[in-house]
């Protein structure tokens, strides 16, 4: 409890001194503070902290904006837990916005609970996994710092020791260095897209040649990160990966079942134009098809004899 960082935002001086020593009283001792929106954003990409306590307005910014702001990713990362406090009165109108956005919600005649709904913030933040396939020590200490905020890191200085992690832990994303002792980076890439075609994997390389990159994204690389690393933008540049990540997955999820869907439509678009043309055995045979594909059991054969007489009446008014 006591490494945690937060950064309290009230316009009113009582206020803020007030919630500062409840924080305190209740075990938190990193606390900084700030009074409208633009010292909200000079503490945030001065500091890393761990969650947002706010007011619904400030005297430049509301709550509503803050929110819009922090999913950006811009200023620090777009999961930052926010605790929103406001007068009890307000507390309906406030609870639907904050119910979307997954924020805190704590009435100031309430404070008691402050420690409660502190710990309910935190521990609902749950920190996306990356694995930094990385054999400089420096790099990959850098690496770490840049993103300790708001990831868990883990480390591994070889490709052997990066393949044997992820098959352990299946990190959602995968900070992926080229020349690596042992197993060299392509080779790892290629075995980790073997075993999940899915995994999101972006590429450490000093190198800019136009060829090693073409050659690495059609291998599946979803993105490059150039050394000398903008430490500073690293954090926002993971996010935004998991972020389409969570598209892709879901892509390749719903991939066999869009299949499935279009051999359907192709069957039943023969089936149409035999019926047309009076081919009504033909046509059958092609529903008999799309249905297998679409039916999660065979029809009976009484239902399969209907169907064929329906066909057949349908192709000698035709």
């Amino acid at each position: 409890m006591k490494d945690r960082s937060i950064l309290v935002a009230h316009g009113t001086d009582k206020t803020r001194i007030v919630l500062k020593n409840a924080l305190r009283e209740a075990g938190y001792h990193y606390i900084s503070t700030a009074q409208n929106g633009r010292q909200i954003f000079g503490r945030l990409e001065r500091g890393e902290y761990d969650l947002l306590i706010t007011a619904p307005e400030l005297s430049d910014i509301t709550c509503w904006q803050l929110l819009r702001v922090v999913a950006t990713g811009a200023f620090c990362s777009p999961r930052l837990p926010m605790l929103i406090v406001c007068d009890a009165g307000q507390t309906p109108l406030i609870e639907p916005l904050a119910r979307e956005h997954h924020a805190g919600l704590l009435a100031l005649d309430e404070l008691g609970t402050l420690a409660a709904s502190v710990r309910a913030c935190l521990d609902g933040l749950k920190k996306p996994a990356v694995l930094v396939i990385e054999d400089h020590p420096d790099t990959a200490r850098l690496i770490e710092s840049s993103l300790k905020a708001g990831f868990e890191v883990e480390i591994a200085p070889s490709g052997e020791i990066g393949l044997g992690a992820w098959r352990e832990r299946q990190h959602p994303l995968i900070l992926l260095d080229l020349m690596l002792p042992g197993i060299r980076g392509p080779e790892v890439l290629e075995r980790i897209l073997a075993e999940k075609p899915d995994q999101i994997v972006a590429i450490i390389t000093a190198r800019s040649e136009r060829k090693t990159h073409q050659s690495l994204m059609l291998a599946g690389a979803a993105a490059f990160l150039t050394k000398p690393i903008n430490l500073q933008k690293l954090p926002y540049f993971c996010e935004k990966l998991l972020h389409d990540g969570v598209f892709l997955s879901q892509r390749a999820q719903f991939e066999p079942q869009n299949q499935a869907a279009r051999r359907v439509i192709e069957h039943v678009q023969i089936a149409n134009y035999l019926l047309e043309t009076g081919q009504t055995g033909l046509a059958a045979s092609q529903i008999k098809h799309a249905l297998a594909q679409k039916l999660e059991s065979p029809m009976r054969d009484d239902e399969w004899i209907q169907l064929l007489s329906q066909l057949d009446y349908h192709g000698r008014c035709t």
